[in-house]
Formats: C-alpha cells, sequence, structure tokens
C-alpha cells in the first residue's frame, strides 16, 4: 500500500513541511508524539536542530578585500603581457637563429659566387661552364636547404604557439594529472 506522502511521517515532504514550520496544530501534536516513539525520527530531529543551531551561529564569512577584483584583474593581465613578451623573445631568438645559420650558409655561398663572377670576367668560355657548374651547385644546395628551413619553421610552428601541439598535449596531461589526484583522494 503506497503512503501519501504529505501524511507520512518518514517521507521528505513531510519532513520539509516540518522544518518550514508548516505544520497544522494536529499535525504538530501528531508529530511530536511520533517523535516519543521513534528513535531514528528522534535522532534525525536532534542532529537537524544542532545544525541548525550551528548554522545560525556561525560566524560570516569573511570580505574580500575592495581592491581584489581590480588587484586580481591587474595580475592577470601582468601574466599575460609577460607570456606576449615571452612569446616575442623566443620568436625573435628563432627568427635569428635562422637568419645566423642562412648567412652562415648563404655567406660562402655568396662568396663562391662572387668568385665565380670574377673568373668570368677573365674568361669567358671556361668561366661560363664554371659558373653553370656553381648554379646547379647553388640550386642542388638550395633544394636541398629548403626542406631544412621549412621543417623549423613547422616546428616552431607546431610547438611555440599558443595554440600548438605541445600545448595541446600539455592541457589534456595536466587535466588527466588532476582527475587521476581527485580519484585518488
Amino acid at each position: 500500500m503506497l503512503r501519501d506522502p504529505i501524511t507520512d511521517v518518514h517521507s521528505d515532504a513531510w519532513w520539509m513541511r516540518v522544518c518550514e514550520g508548516a505544520l497544522s496544530p494536529q499535525e504538530e501534536a501528531d508529530w511530536q508524539a511520533h517523535l516519543a516513539q521513534c528513535e531514528a525520527c528522534r535522532r534525525e530531529w536532534t542532529a537537524l536542530a544542532q545544525v541548525d543551531m550551528l548554522l545560525r551561529t556561525a560566524t560570516p564569512p569573511p570580505m574580500l578585500a575592495p581592491d581584489f577584483t581590480a588587484h586580481t584583474v591587474e595580475r592577470i593581465t601582468h601574466k599575460q603581457k609577460l607570456r606576449q613578451m615571452l612569446q616575442f623573445v623566443v620568436g625573435a631568438l628563432i627568427l635569428g637563429l635562422v637568419a645566423w645559420i642562412g648567412w652562415a650558409y648563404f655567406g660562402a655561398v655568396l662568396s663562391n659566387a662572387v668568385r665565380a663572377l670574377v673568373v668570368m670576367i677573365s674568361g669567358r668560355q671556361v668561366l661560363f661552364a664554371a659558373l653553370m657548374r656553381t648554379l646547379v651547385g647553388l640550386a642542388v644546395m638550395i633544394k636541398s636547404l629548403l626542406p631544412l628551413l621549412l621543417g623549423i619553421a613547422g616546428a616552431a610552428l607546431l610547438f611555440l604557439t599558443p595554440n600548438s601541439i605541445l600545448a595541446s598535449v600539455m592541457v589534456v596531461w595536466y587535466a588527466r594529472r588532476k582527475r587521476a589526484a581527485a580519484t585518488a583522494a
């Protein structure tokens, strides 16, 4: 047989009415009589009364400083500026490194090209063949250097930008680590 949740003293609806003080005088008398007979309800009622008393006498939570929000926004802005500056510096260093390697590599090639030009002016036919060999060599060298430069640029794009693969992998790793720590606790 189903019990009416409004009149069943063990139902959640009844307990809500009791806590809100919504019982009629007759229901209040029935409730007091039930508490005198039911040990489980008496313990529950005593525990709720203690919790209610603790909540009424608890000190309010401390107030935040008036400048808390402004200070927090300032700190976040400062960290973002530092991160942007770091990205700029790292990018400039990578660009400088690529330029330095390129200058060292192409400086030798340019030096060879200047020498070839001087020789060409002094001996046309012999030097024309040497020039052709030099141009073919340059084309081969540039062809072999192009994948290296594209690889360096691609690696920089993949690993050093804010939405890169490395950043995504680190975020996933941190989330899994945090979830594992939460389940272990």
